[in-house]
Order: structure tokens, then sequence, then C-alpha cells
């Protein structure tokens, strides 16, 4: 059953409405320098990744630990733990398996599937589980807000409260884990829901769950109950309406840190692009937006930002010869991660955003 729970809505004063983001600065990848942090021919990294800016980590799904999360420092490269997350329905298993993963606030880790959310401790130690009541989400979105584990849900976000209890946060969330009869609406629903996407910093939620709609606009629900929206810049918003992106993330300072996805959805389109990504501030909206210094590089892929560079994983490729031509296969995994340093093109700076870029 889903039943709405209507919250009082006030004027937003950080995102702005609707609309196309107006350029502040480009920055560009720098693929001549950089330095490694993995390079192992045996690695085969897929692409849900998190980061733990205070302490340096980086989170992957790897092949060799399929029913895993491996941690790895992202100063020496160095493997640290490993965080088990079995398919199962037991309290320290995941319904369905593995599709998302969060940094919480003291080192903590989110783990979560369609329904449920497993917590660990820094030390990669099975904390607690939780299961939303909201719908099923194919994404395994989840985040941090305010020190909780929370995740999208129509109209707004889930958090789990401090009983236990569910909060619904947001001015008009519809909380149930399925509609009570299936109309065009309630279908709407659900699939906007199954492809939401959630990035939390301390006080606000930003949410992606409109974009196969080619939605310009993240979502922002703070905690306040304020609703906003901010504007994905255009380039970006263009490039990624051909794909499943963007990811939302963060850079560890309060920005918002949108990944673009480079995937061939369609036949005859390119789908490399050239805007990677972009960093932006929620509260100013003032924006970088984060390109290739060319148009469809296959192999990089922007996977956020540590400090003041680019996580760069790059996919495994193979090249051979066939009929005396010359063929390159891009797979979609890596094995090699970079931190490459980013240079402005144009624009002028945001306040205290990246202040060692050039």
């Amino acid at each position: 059953m889903i039943r709405p729970v209507m919250l009082t809505l006030v004027a937003c004063t950080g995102a702005t409405s609707a609309g196309q983001a107006h350029g502040q600065q480009v920055l560009e990848i720098d693929y001549s320098v950089g330095r490694v942090v993995i390079d192992d021919p045996w690695r085969s990294i897929r692409w849900k990744s998190a980061i733990d800016h205070d302490r340096g980590i980086l989170y992957v799904h790897d092949d060799e630990e399929p029913d895993g999360i491996m941690a790895f420092s992202l100063e020496t490269g160095e493997w640290l733990r490993t965080y088990t997350t079995r398919d199962g329905e037991g309290p320290q298993e995941i319904p369905g398996g593995f599709s998302g993963l969060s940094v919480g606030s003291n080192g903590r880790l989110y783990v979560s599937g369609r329904t449920r959310v497993l917590e660990f401790d820094q030390q990669g130690t099975y904390v607690d589980n939780w299961t939303p009541t909201t719908l099923a989400r194919g994404q395994g979105a989840v985040c941090d807000f305010a020190g909780r584990p929370a995740v999208p849900a129509p109209g707004g976000v889930i958090r789990r409260g401090l009983d236990h209890n569910d909060e619904a946060i947001g001015p008009e969330v519809f909380v149930g884990v399925e509609p009570d009869e299936y109309t065009q609406e309630s279908v709407d629903m659900v699939g906007l829901q199954w492809k939401a996407r959630i990035a939390c910093t301390a006080d606000a939620a930003f949410v992606v769950n409109t974009f196969e709609d080619e939605s310009d606009s993240v979502h922002v629900y703070y905690e306040s109950n304020r609703r906003g929206v901010l504007p994905i810049p255009f380039g970006l918003a263009t490039d990624q309406a051909l794909t499943v992106g963007p990811l939302p993330s963060t850079d560890g300072l309060g920005n918002l840190v949108l990944l673009g996805v480079s995937i061939v959805t369609l036949l005859g389109q390119d789908g490399g692009f050239w805007n990677m990504g972009a960093l932006i501030d929620p509260q100013s909206g003032c924006h970088a937006v984060i390109r290739n210094p060319e148009a469809n590089m296959f192999q990089p892929r922007f996977m956020g930002i540590y400090q003041d560079s680019a996580v760069i994983g790059y996919r495994y490729r193979e090249e051979t010869t066939e009929n005396g031509r010359r063929v390159i296969t891009n797979f979609d995994y890596a094995n090699k991660v970079v931190l490459h340093p980013l240079r402005r093109v144009s624009g002028r700076p945001c306040a205290g955003m990246l202040p060692t870029v050039n």
C-alpha cells in the first residue's frame, strides 16, 4: 500500500528553480600527467563505486569478489579490506544481491540492494540492516543523510529514524512497498523509483529520478523539509539524455558531483561525449563543467573527485587485427584507476571550489 505523507513546503533559498544552468567555468581533465592508484591486469572493477574523502578510500565492486565490496587506499593503491554482501534473506544478506553503495559518517559503509540496506563499520564489521518502507530501487540508491541512511522515494526521501521508524522528508512523500492498484500513474511512479539515484551532504539529499524523460534538473530535499531544484549544466544534460546518467555524488566539501556515463544506447550515436561531469555548489548554483580534451574518448570513465583531481577508471581494452584492419574493443570494466589533475579552460572559479586548480 502507498500512503501519501503530507509535509509543509517551505520556499527554497539554496537550490534554484528548474532551467538551464549558465556556465561558470569549464575544467578539462589533463591525461598527460597523473598518479596511478591501481594498475593490475587481474582487476575487473565495475562502475558502482564510492569515495571516502576523509580517509582517502575508494570502494569498488570487483569481479574478484562478486559477493563483496573491496576497499583500496587512494594514496597507495593498497587493498585494505573486503566487505561481504551475499545474496540471500538472512540479516547480513541482500535479497537479489548488491546494487549500490555509499560512504557513511565515521567511516561507515552502506551497501544496498533493491529493498535492503546493510551497514558496516570502518573495520568492515557488519552492524545492522534496514528495509525502507518504499518501492524497490533497481539502482540500489542509498546515501548518508545527516548520519543516517536514506533512500529516494516518490516525492522525496525516506530516512531511517532514530527509533528505527522511517522518516519521510519532502513536501509530499509516498510511503509503501507497492501500489494499491496498477494504474498508468502508479506504473510510472514505480519506473521512476526503480531508476532513481541519490547522493547526500550533511543537510541535503540530491535525487536524479526522472532522467529517462530527459530531465535537466536534480531534485533537492533538505532536512528542514524544504525542496528545491538544481539545473544540470546544458551540455552534460544533452549528452546524458542518450544514456542512463548522470550519477550523483559529492566531493566531501558539500558540493554536488554529477558523473557522466559514457554508454552507447542508440544505434548511430557515439556515446563517448565531451562533457564528463560537473561540480555544483548547491547554495550558490556556481558550477564547473568537467570535460575531456576531445569528444568520444571511450576508455576513460569519470568516477568522482578526490581532493582537486578527477578519479578516472580506464576500461580494459583489447586491440586486434581483423582482415587487415585495427579493431579496438573496450570492455565494461576497469583494471586501472588514475588521479588526473583538472585544468581551467575558461570561466571564473567558484568560491572555495577546487582551490588549487589553475
